[in-house]
């Protein structure tokens, strides 16, 4: 057999067995995501009546937003180095179900104190989903793959913001069940699947690739073999001091501007999450009915999943990182600038839309940065510091929206300031060499699917 048929013949087993890989574990991924997503920010849906029932400003409502990210990012670090000594099946599960038992556990607040501490609570169980499920994903695809298979899973928070505001619409309409308000049955309906899937997920996932049953012996080798090969190319093309520690590879000037861009990314994330139910809602001098709100609040992610498809294959295609990076936070901060300064709805709804599909789809694009920069004993490190500084830009974010919201009365000038955060990350982004986060850790081209 000549070199180039063995080549060929190896690359069509490697890509027949990520293929089974994909199809074991993607789409379970993506309804996990999904569900952390909605527990996440059905909070913004609630505010719809909750802000009034306990009484709660705009700035104190974006410290109730705040409060969960600033626990998730206190804790990020340390359930990231968990997972690698515990096992990702066991730690990805025991995150599920606890941040599902207390996202419902918010149905009970009865004022602004225990909402935050609520929040908090929720924070804490969920700190090191978001990084773990891509530090999973690390073990199971090589480099040139990564952008593409981390997609899936994340296409779950634009799938559900849009079914999340669908039923979220409707939940809200189920005030009064059993003397209850809508925002209470909002945190509980929507807080328990999460722990059943935290239960499935025990039976379901395999720590790493010598650990699959769903694979043969033949099929274990092949995946090994090529994840092996990748990380000797990626040593190769990026060779790491022998002598420099983790904790000065994940502080380098790279990581560092990277991790503040991202920041500056997730920020936006955060005010279309939390704020865009209001948003939506003081756009009408009308009062709109919830399952209204519910369908509008529902387009900027529904337009943003072919987009973060297409966008990601190619990032994976071309091996290119940095302008799939950069591009989309540009045009983020462009929709935000329409939807703050044009204020005819159906512009303003288009804005939103650009600032979602553009900013959503260089979200996984930057989670494939730590595993280009680092070695493979950093990564786990590294994608959790990258995640820790990202959730930064989401503390922040809640408080700017909602004191400038205060301050006033509107949300043009909040609108404003996150597109200026857009472009501060921009910016940080322009000081890294654009070639280091180029055609790096590739050992092949994308196979043809």
């Amino acid at each position: 057999m000549s070199m180039a048929s063995s080549a060929a013949s190896r690359e069509e087993r490697e890509s027949a067995v990520l293929r089974r890989v994909s199809n074991r574990f993607l789409w379970f991924l993506l309804l996990c995501y999904g569900i952390n997503f909605v527990d996440r920010t059905n909070i913004g849906f609630a505010a719809l009546t909750m802000n009034k029932d306990l009484h709660l400003s705009a700035t104190t409502f974006g410290l109730a937003g705040s409060a969960l990210s600033f626990a998730y990012m206190l804790f990020e670090i340390p359930s990231n180095l968990m997972l690698e000594r515990v096992g990702a099946r066991k730690w990805l599960a025991r995150i599920m179900i606890t941040w599902g038992l207390a996202a419902a556990g918010c149905m009970f607040v009865t004022g602004p104190v225990s909402l935050i501490v609520m929040r908090m609570l929720v924070g804490i169980a969920e700190a090191g989903f978001a990084p773990g499920l891509v530090l999973f994903l690390t073990y199971w695809y090589p480099q040139y793959r990564r952008a593409g298979a981390q997609t899936i899973p994340m296409i779950g928070q634009p799938i559900a913001g849009m079914f999340g505001a669908l039923v979220g619409g409707l939940i809200l309409g189920m005030s009064g069940v059993w003397g209850l308000a809508g925002w209470r049955w909002l945190f509980l309906l929507e807080g328990l699947p999460a722990v059943l899937l935290g239960f499935i997920m025990l039976f379901y996932l395999a720590d790493r690739p010598k650990d699959a049953s769903f694979l043969s012996a033949d099929e274990k080798a092949t995946l090994i073999g090529l994840l092996e090969r990748d990380e000797e190319e990626r040593r190769r093309s990026q060779p790491a001091p022998a002598t420099r520690g983790v904790t000065r590879q994940i502080l380098s000037r790279n990581m560092l501007l990277i991790s503040f861009a991202y920041a500056c990314l997730i920020a936006t994330f955060s005010a279309l999450t939390l704020w865009t139910p209001q948003i939506i809602r003081g756009m009408s001098s009308v009062a709109m009915p919830f399952w209204v709100i519910g369908v509008l609040v529902a387009i900027p992610p529904s337009c943003s999943i072919l987009w973060m498809l297409y966008w990601t294959r190619r990032s994976d295609r071309r091996q290119e990182r940095f302008w799939h990076c950069v591009a989309p936070m540009l045009v983020a901060a462009a929709g935000w600038i329409i939807a703050a300064l044009i204020h005819e709805p159906a512009i303003q709804v288009a804005g939103l839309i650009v600032a979602s599909a553009f900013s959503l789809s260089s979200w996984p694009v930057f989670f494939t940065t730590p595993s280009i920069l680092l070695p493979r004993e950093s990564r786990a490190a590294g994608l959790a510091f990258l995640n820790t500084i990202g959730i930064a830009g989401s503390t922040a974010s809640p408080l700017i929206v909602g004191t400038l919201r205060d301050a006033t009365g509107g949300f043009a000038i909040p609108m404003l300031a996150i597109a200026g955060l857009l472009i501060i990350g921009v910016i940080l982004m322009m000081l890294v060499p654009k070639g280091l986060l180029e055609r790096n850790g590739a050992v092949a081209p994308v196979p043809a699917t």
